[in-house]
Parts: structure tokens; sequence; C-alpha cells
């Protein structure tokens, strides 16, 4: 079954939810492993995002509705789909791409535990499919050609997922700026990650799409360094170190990296935007040319691989984290009770948040900015 055809089949066809276990809860949302199971009886294993019931502030529904409407219209390879999206009685739910696998921050703690940085050729491939998925989503066109003006504003390992199958997908638009937002951001909000904020977002000075590829630049520092950046011993420290953005040779820190590449992170990494790489494309070019002369053969098996090997570990060394990971059977029950509700509403042909959106072609882009002479 194709991912057309499914997401197709998710948003018109009268579909059953069976949730299977609870894989993900955070202090706003939890993520389940949920089964769709369709009339002509396919099935297909999806992940269902749930919002607290106690998250009720209105200003974070619009964020979710918004996260919602951006994630139905993008549609790439790095990047996680988002089928549906529906309130359900007051509870918001989000029915979404399942990624079999981990976040990357799931792996890099096991791996900083040990004090292992990430192997050079991996830790550059995955970054470089998460540069994918920024040039693409920066690039973004609406159906009339306009651009949609997407920057994330919240790249991190926690956003990043790594799959079995060595899929390396960008997940968590709740906090991006887009023109197509219906709400609009308040300019005084700091959306992300402390640790892996620009100097201007923290500075409050203008900011563009170069936030999410200064992001990027502070994760594959820290797969290589071994340890965080700019993570201080409270937010404070940590605001104060990106301000200053005093990035530590890492040569020093990790003899694999080869002189290229630690060029190219001091320029990704510079306080001023305008020393940067310009965009997405440009950087993806500089990333490619180092990575073909690191190791040409690396590939998504590397992370597949890596991804396994991680899995196994944490099966035999954490099962008491996996058992608290397990929802009370009572919220299990209330969950299958939504969930049904929500395939009653798709029956009843009840609108999604936007339907207008979902018979339009993909998210088209505009072209590759051409590589520096």
């Amino acid at each position: 079954m194709s991912q057309r055809r499914i997401s197709t089949l998710l948003r018109s066809a009268p579909t059953r939810y069976r949730p299977l276990e609870r894989i993900a809860v955070g202090g706003m949302a939890e993520v389940w492993r949920a089964e769709a199971m369709f009339e002509d009886g396919a099935s297909r294993t999806v992940a269902i995002k749930r919002v607290l019931p106690k998250m009720g502030d209105p200003l974070f529904r619009s964020m979710f509705e918004d996260e919602a409407r951006l994630g139905m219209r993008l549609r790439h390879p790095n990047v996680v789909r988002v089928y549906d999206a529906r309130d359900v009685s007051g509870t918001l739910i989000m029915v979404m791409e399942l990624v079999d696998g981990d976040s990357l921050k799931g792996l890099i703690d096991r791996a900083w535990s040990r004090h292992q940085p990430m192997p050079v050729p991996t830790a550059l491939h995955v970054v470089r499919e998460l540069v994918r998925a920024l040039e693409y989503v920066h690039n973004a066109l609406d159906e009339e050609g306009m651009p949609l003006g997407i920057v994330h504003r919240d790249i991190s390992p926690h956003n990043l997922l790594l799959g079995r199958d060595g899929a390396v997908k960008l997940m968590d638009f709740g906090l991006a700026d887009a023109n197509v937002h219906a709400n609009a951001r308040s300019k005084d909000l700091v959306g992300g990650k402390l640790g892996y904020l620009a100097p201007e977002v923290v500075r409050q000075r203008p900011a563009d799409h170069r936030v999410d590829l200064f992001a990027a630049g502070i994760v594959l520092w820290e797969l290589l360094a071994g340890r965080r950046l700019f993570q201080g011993t409270d937010d404070a420290e940590t605001v104060r170190n990106v301000a200053r953005c005093q990035v530590p040779s890492l040569r020093q820190l990790n003899p694999e990296v080869p002189a290229p590449l630690e060029g190219l992170l001091t320029s990704l990494l510079h306080t001023n935007p305008e020393k940067r790489p310009p965009n997405a494309s440009r950087l993806l070019v500089a990333l490619s040319s180092i990575l073909d002369r690191v190791d040409p053969h690396v590939s998504s098996r590397d992370v597949s691989l890596m991804v396994a090997l991680h899995l196994a570990f944490r099966a035999r060394e954490a099962p008491v984290e996996v058992e608290e990971a397990r929802a009370p059977l009572a919220v299990a029950d209330l969950l299958a009770e939504e969930l049904a509700e929500f395939a009653e509403q798709t029956t009843e042909n009840i609108a999604p948040l936007d339907p207008n959106d979902f018979a339009r072609a993909d998210v088209r882009t505009r072209p590759n900015f051409p590589p520096e002479q």
C-alpha cells in the first residue's frame, strides 16, 4: 500500500483504530503505536499523538492545529507525515506516520554515557538527511507558487527520528513559523530548546531560516564531540553560552574529524548569520562534498545497523524504562474510546482541520540554489 494510498484511506474511508502501546510520554502530549484498520481488511501501523487533556491553553491548542495543517501539507522522505488531526471531545489527536526506531536523542544519550561520539561518516550522513528536510521545508511553495516561509525553529536531537530501516525524519513543527498559520506567533515568543538556539534569537534580534542551519550545526558538532555544546548548569547559563557563541576546537576533542569539516562547522556556527552558509542547499552541497571524501559508501544501512544495536541494548539494559512508559489500562481504554469517536467522525464525513488541503498536489519547492563557485 503506497504512502499516498494510506493517506487517502486514513482521511476518507471508514477506519477503526486500535491502540497498541504508549511509546513516549511528555509533559504536554503522549505518543502511541496504533493500528489503523480499514473496511477491506487491510491494516497499517501508525503513530497517534494525543495532547494531554490538561493542556487546554488556547495558544497551545492553536499551535497544535497549525502544526497539523502544516504537517498535512508536507511530503518529503525526511519529514514525518501527518495524515489527519481532529478535536475529539476536547482532546486533540493527530494521526502520524510511525517511525519504528528512536529519536536521535535516545541514541546519543546511551552513546554519551559511554563517552562515545558517533562515527564521522554516520554523523555526516544523519545531518545531511536533516539538511535535505530543511532544504525542502525552507523552499516550500503553496499551490499558487508563493513561498510558505517555513522556519522549523526547534531543530534538535529530540525532533529527529531514526528508523530501523535507516530512515532519518524531521518531526514536530509545533513551533514553526509559516505564512499559512492561522495564528500569528508573538515576536516575544522564544521557541525551541535553549541549547539549540541561535545567538540572534536569545539576543532578540531579527532571525530567519538560518537559525535552523545553526541548530543543525550544533547537532553535528555534538554528535562528533560526544558532548553538549552550549548546555550549562541551568537555563541562564545556557542562554549566556549561546549568546557568547564560543565553539571549542572539534579536532582537539575528536582527532577523527577532518579539517574541512571543522572549517565548515566554524562558518556554520558563526555568531553572525551573514557568515554562515546562506541556505540549506549550499550547506547540503558542502556536507556531500566532505562526505564523499570521508566515506562515499555510508548510507541508510549504517543508520539501520546503529538503530538496531541501540534498541537491542535498550531492551537489555533498561527494562524498567520500558515498563514505566507503558500506560495504565484505564488510559488505554480511554484512548480506545477517543479513537472510536475519531473514526466515527471520519465515517460521518465531519471535516478535518482543513479538508481543502488534502486534494492538493504535493507541496512544490523553489529550484535549488546553485552551489557557490
